[in-house]
């Protein structure tokens, strides 16, 4: 199993609307996010009360879907917004992912000093 981990350097955002099935759930959020002009990653937000689907790696496509709850939106749109770089990652083996910041001064604002990956 291998981890993938790669700089999110563009994003765009889409507020889901309109159809909802009982046995399903949609992502009320979706952040799509890119390194340059590939996408690499889709970050989905879900209400808070629901249970979130697993994350996923499309082999295909190599594309990530991380699951996240609605009350966390705020804080990773707050992250893409104002921080600069931004990574993730993702192991296949255990499932896990997230979205990070570079290593960045306490007190230094904008002035990140990143570190290797």
């Amino acid at each position: 199993m291998k981890l993938i981990v790669s700089e999110i350097n563009h994003y765009w955002v889409h507020f889901q609307a309109g159809q909802s099935k009982e046995h399903l759930i949609y992502p009320n959020i979706i952040v799509k996010c890119y390194h340059d002009d590939d996408f690499i990653l889709q970050l989905n937000f879900y209400p808070d009360n629901k249970t979130l689907p697993d994350n996923y790696y499309d082999v295909n496509s190599k594309l990530v879907y991380l699951r996240y709850r609605l009350s966390m939106y705020a804080n990773v749109i707050d992250l893409l917004r104002n921080e600069k770089p931004i990574y993730f990652s993702y192991s296949q083996k255990s499932n896990v992912g997230y979205v990070r910041t570079g290593k960045e001064p306490i007190g230094e604002g904008d002035n990140d000093v990143d570190f290797d990956h």
